[in-house]
This record gives C-alpha cells, sequence and structure tokens, in this order.
C-alpha cells in the first residue's frame, strides 16, 4: 500500500472456480450476439490492434456470500490492452442491445455447485465508455495465468468481480446474464421494501489508512496521516478522525488521474499517550460517503499505540 502503483506480485489474487490451464497460441476470443459482425480474435490479433494504458484503482467486491463484510482487497495498477469500445465499434451492436456478457474458461465448484464458466454482464454504456479494456498487460508485463492472462476485462470504476478472468467471450444482448454470478451472487437485497435488488457494479466510496503504525507515533511529535481513497466517480474530500469517530477533520487529497486511487494527508501531533483509534471517510462529488454500519466499504479504523517520546 505505499507505493501509487502496486506491484503485481502484490497485488490480491481471488478467483471462484480455480485457475484454468490455459492455452496462449490457441487462444480465441470472440464478439458475437446482436451484432452486425461477429469477430473471433486470436491472441495476435488482439495484440495487433491499437494499444492503450489505463490506471485503475481494483477491488474485490468481498465474499457474495457476506457483502456486508469489508475486505479491502485493493491495490493500483496500469492495465494495458484494448479498447473494448474499438471491439464493439467492429462488431456493430444492433440498435436493441443493452448489455455485454463476458465469460470465461474457469470452471468448476462453488458454494457447494458446479459451474461450467463464470460469466459476469455490464451496461452496453459502460461497455463503450472509453475505458473498459480486454487486458492483455499489468504494469507493463504480459498478464500471467494466476491474473487472468493471456486475456481478461477490466472495468475501471467497477468492483473486480466484473472483470472476467481468462475471458473468452463477449456477447451483445438485450437483457442481463442469468448466469449464477450475476443473479444468485453478487446482487445486493433491497434496501427496503419499495426498493429492489441492484447488481454490484459501481465502486463505492471507500478509503484505507496506510501510516502511521504504532512504532511511529509519540507524544508531541508530529506524524503524518495518511493513506487512498477511491471510488467509482473522484472522491471529493476525505475526513480523518483520530478519537474513534467523534470528531473529524478534513485531509488533504490529491485530484484523481484516470480511474486511479486518491492520496489523502492530514498531520497531527498526538498529545497524550495510549490508544488511539484512528478512522478515514471518503465522500465523492456527488456526496456519496462511507457508512459507519456494517458495508463492504465501512469507514476504516485503525488502533495506534501512542508512546511517550524518549529523552
Amino acid at each position: 500500500m505505499q507505493s501509487f502503483l502496486t506491484p503485481e506480485a502484490d497485488l490480491f489474487s481471488v478467483w471462484h472456480l480455480g485457475i484454468p490451464d490455459v492455452a496462449a497460441d490457441r487462444w480465441s476470443l470472440t464478439v458475437g450476439g446482436e451484432v452486425a459482425h461477429r469477430l473471433s480474435l486470436s491472441l495476435d490479433d488482439l495484440r495487433a490492434l491499437p494499444q492503450t494504458e489505463i490506471t485503475s484503482v481494483h477491488e474485490c467486491a468481498g465474499s457474495p456470500l457476506a457483502p456486508s463484510i469489508p475486505q479491502r482487497r485493493v491495490g493500483n495498477v496500469q492495465w494495458g490492452g484494448v479498447l473494448l469500445s474499438d471491439l464493439l465499434r467492429l462488431a456493430e451492436p444492433e440498435n436493441e442491445a443493452a448489455y455485454v456478457i463476458s465469460a470465461g474458461i474457469d470452471h468448476g465448484v462453488y458454494d457447494s455447485a458446479y459451474h461450467d464458466h463464470y460469466e459476469k454482464d455490464l451496461p452496453l454504456d459502460k461497455a463503450v465508455d472509453g475505458t473498459t479494456l480486454v487486458a492483455l498487460t499489468v504494469n507493463g508485463a504480459p498478464l500471467p495465468p494466476r491474473r487472468g492472462g493471456p486475456v481478461r476485462l477490466v472495468v475501471p470504476g467497477y468492483y473486480g468481480t466484473n472483470s472476467t478472468k481468462w475471458l473468452t467471450s463477449l456477447t451483445v444482448s438485450d437483457r442481463r446474464s442469468t448466469g449464477a454470478f450475476t443473479t444468485k451472487y453478487y446482487m445486493d437485497p433491497p434496501a427496503d421494501v419499495s426498493s429492489q435488488a441492484t447488481p454490484v457494479w459501481e465502486l463505492a466510496p471507500n478509503s484505507c489508512l496506510v501510516a502511521p503504525v504504532d512504532e511511529d507515533v509519540a507524544v508531541g511529535k508530529p506524524v503524518e496521516i495518511w493513506g487512498w481513497a477511491w471510488a467509482c466517480e473522484p472522491v471529493a474530500c476525505v475526513d480523518v478522525s483520530v478519537d474513534g469517530g467523534q470528531t473529524w477533520t478534513s485531509a488533504e487529497v490529491t485530484s484523481r488521474t484516470g480511474h486511479a486511487w486518491q492520496r489523502f494527508t492530514l498531520a497531527w501531533t498526538p498529545s497524550s499517550v495510549g490508544e488511539h483509534i484512528l478512522a478515514c471517510r471518503a465522500t465523492t462529488l456527488s456526496g456519496a460517503t462511507q457508512p459507519s454500519t456494517p458495508r463492504r466499504n465501512r469507514i476504516h479504523q485503525r488502533v495506534v499505540f501512542v508512546t511517550q517520546e524518549q529523552p
């Protein structure tokens, strides 16, 4: 968490159905469904198309079996590949098209049920927004199999569950996927009786404290509280508390580059020895903020012990 770009080796790795055997020399990606021109592209075909690099925060939505428990599996990486909008421009979606369904070759047992492949969907508007990638590289290097290589989908601003790994097909459709990972899993329950379940798509505002840690904090010694904040849209402000959320102070926040996370900082001089509960709370431009109640983006807290500074 110390660096702006997360080394690939340090980025979390999560999968539902295991890592499949991959053969890059025989890889093929199809783009079909409600399109005028069906595409079938080899790995070399994809490499020959114009390439784009996008830096984006990459966050796991957590377990779909426990959606209210924060995981904070997160990093910030540079993806490279072909814009999905470019592929769809070649395929020419029909007028009724509303979604793009992505499928990988991974298969196996999850939640006591066998799934013959992993499948997700996203709105067509998001697919053609000029940021969604059919990715071939991460941090400038070819995607390794554990990262979904040789080809995966990357959807900046959406939770990682939507960035289908080991991507082999994209299907343009007039309706959402009926697969388990879009119907049974990754659908947040309705907030009340008047609302409906919602897809786990856009990143909710979130933040994480990186420093200080215990050994760096002493009475009367200035220290910098800092961390990262992110969301689907830019984060406008981050509030920091040193007393467990009783009082809050606005931190300085860097502006966002692309879909990357944003650094926040606050100077603090502890005035008493003992445990202090630090907390951070991000708020977006539209006013969305982190809750204190159980949610995947619940306010992050950290306990630090302030010591007596040695003479």
